[in-house]
């Protein structure tokens, strides 16, 4: 695999990560109203602020990086400089 496929890989995977965390977030009420155990909610929180560091990181380093990925061009995009 290449430098560039590689970095593709990992953009990905930190983008993916955000969306599912984000998604978890979203279920962290039941159909009934009820949130679940604070402290997994916490968690997840953590987990949440650790992916944005990631991906504000890799945001700023890699915001020229072409790739034919929608989620992760448009993800790029709001760090790219004009």
């Amino acid at each position: 695999m290449t430098n560039s496929g590689k970095t593709h890989k990992v953009l990905e995977a930190v983008r993916e990560a955000s969306i599912s965390i984000a998604c978890l977030m979203d279920d962290c009420v039941d159909d009934e109203g009820n949130e679940w155990d604070a402290e997994l909610k916490m968690a997840i929180e953590h987990i949440q602020d650790q992916i944005s560091i990631l991906e504000d990181h890799l945001g700023a380093m890699y915001h020229n990086f072409e790739t034919k990925d929608v989620l992760v061009t448009s993800w790029l995009h709001k760090y790219r400089r004009d």
